[in-house]
């Protein structure tokens, strides 16, 4: 079995207490100071009279604390449950109690760290659905708990383990040859499972995070200056910010050559994006890479190194995303069976993959079933084909899960929350393209007053980002006399798609339905 990640970063910190670990704003943290904010932790949890076993929650701005705290958590012998603290404070509330949590780990002003007391269970998510009762059992050797989208309407938590993460990161760094001379940009939310990877990496080969402040995350042009100026060698990016970061390094003339790994994910590869910053020279040392992976297959399960041959290609559907990683088994499926090369399966996952969902057995049921040998698979809900050289194609969703710069959206949790509010009779999400070709959420409602439906329509958006994350929230709210139905009586999206689009540019303001 892989040594836990708590314990390789210890003997980091033991052998290179001095070496610097993360790099934050101007200010450098050594792995001793790495340690010791970890200690900090762990003392706290146990002089409050935290036990060993549960969830602890972490909620603090990115930054060295968050890492020495889900250190000193791991060494207490918890869980950590990440949140987000720009998120709306009933989604906070919700993600802390649906985990059980035991104490939420905050950061201090004196630069230490402070442990708060966690809401009470029954707070409302405020899309319809309350939390339960009774707090969930966490299974043992639980590493953490990240809550994604949940179709329903209430987010669920993807419960990973100490041994998967260890074996997703023992591979990982195998696989593209990470060792303690790279310079990681760690640029994701702890919210979502990439800064796994971007965090620990890292921190696990002995080599430094480089810690991207939110103002460069918003600023193309200040993210190219600060990659450049502190010599970054590995990059993760999805790729919408990736084409952002070109236009910027053309604009500004910033070149990175210490740059060696691109990593993209999140999001279907733009093949042009790619080859135009290869042929610039921006990057003479880099290689590129797409990665595949749900939440619930421990970060990333496949990748697809982006050579020349493979941008260049034309001729085939879908987005290459390549062979499985190390820890982890892909198959694909249709109607129970696995389908022969060329042909479209569902993609499943084996072997390194979560244990399900915290405290949601019968959807952990349906997603992850078990096989007559007693290998369970977990049902990604993504359709791809295996090419003869034994490399899959994406060929996208088989439901109406989207994915917007990488983060995974379940449309049906927005129209909960869209239907619950105040003064909405009825209301759809769709997606549809943006005018700069991007996805678009846009939020079809019919108001309870006709006469108040253009009052909703901007009321909407503050309200729902009371209860959503930004990124949750829709773009655009289109007011319908009613919602267009197929002859069957079911909700018409293609039709709603159409209504969409027509708002979008302008061709109507309030469209009718029928």
């Amino acid at each position: 079995m892989d040594e836990r990640v708590d314990a390789r970063v210890g003997k980091i910190i033991a052998a290179f207490p001095e070496r610097i670990a993360i790099r934050e704003s101007g200010r450098d943290i050594t792995y001793d100071g790495l340690g010791k904010g970890a200690e900090e932790v762990r003392r706290l949890l146990a002089d409050s009279g935290v036990a060993p076993g549960g969830l602890v929650g972490v909620r603090m701005e990115r930054g060295w604390r968050t890492y020495a705290a889900v250190l000193g958590i791991w060494r207490h012998g918890c869980g950590y449950v990440p949140v987000d603290p720009s998120y709306p404070q009933a989604r906070q509330d919700f993600v802390l109690t649906d985990a059980g949590v035991r104490a939420v780990v905050e950061a201090a002003d004196d630069d230490g760290f402070a442990l708060r007391t966690p809401p009470a269970r029954g707070t409302s998510t405020g899309t319809g659905t309350d939390t339960d009762t009774a707090a969930p059992g966490v299974p043992a050797g639980t590493a953490y708990v990240i809550h994604t989208s949940g179709s329903t309407g209430r987010p669920k938590g993807v419960v990973l383990s100490h041994a998967v993460l260890a074996s997703f990161l023992r591979g990982f760094v195998d696989v593209f040859g990470l060792g303690p001379d790279e310079v990681w940009a760690q640029s994701t939310s702890q919210c979502f499972d990439v800064s796994v990877a971007e965090s620990w990496a890292p921190l696990v080969t002995g080599a430094r995070l480089l810690v991207v402040p939110g103002t460069a995350l918003r600023d193309p042009r200040r993210l190219a200056a600060l990659l450049a100026d502190e010599h970054a060698t590995v990059l993760s990016q999805v790729p919408t910010v990736f084409r952002y970061l070109l236009d910027a390094a053309e604009r500004t003339g910033a070149v990175f050559p210490g740059l060696r790994r691109v990593l993209l994910a999140g999001e279907p590869v733009e093949s042009p994006v790619v080859a135009r910053w290869a042929a610039l020279g921006l990057s003479p040392q880099a290689r590129y890479h797409n990665l595949y992976g749900p939440t619930e297959g421990t970060v990333y399960a496949t990748c697809q190194e982006l050579t020349p041959q493979v941008l260049e290609r034309q001729d085939a559907p879908g987005t290459p995303i390549g062979t499985a990683l190390p820890h982890v088994d892909v198959e694909l499926f249709a109607d129970g069976r696995p389908v022969r090369d060329g042909e479209t399966g569902e993609i499943h996952l084996s072997r390194g993959i979560a244990e399900g969902y915290l405290g949601r057995p019968e959807l952990t049921s349906r997603a992850f079933v078990r096989a007559v040998d007693g290998t369970v698979r977990y049902r990604t809900g993504d359709l791809a084909v295996r090419e003869s050289d034994g490399g899959l194609r994406c060929l996208g969703r088989a439901d109406r899960q989207v994915k917007l710069r990488g983060m995974r959206i379940e449309p049906g949790e927005i129209e909960s929350c869209l239907q619950s509010r105040p003064g909405v009779a009825a209301g759809a999400v769709v997606v549809v393209p943006s005018r700069r070709g991007e996805p678009m959420l846009v939020a079809c409602f019919v108001p309870r007053d006709a006469e108040g439906g253009a009052d909703l329509a901007g009321q909407l958006p503050s309200k729902m980002a009371s209860f959503l994350p930004a990124h949750m929230v829709p773009a655009k709210f289109v007011e319908l006399s009613g919602l267009p139905l197929t002859l069957s009586g079911k909700l018409d999206r293609t039709r709603l798609e159409e209504i969409a689009r027509e708002h979008r540019r302008g061709r109507v303001e309030v469209a009718a339905a029928g």
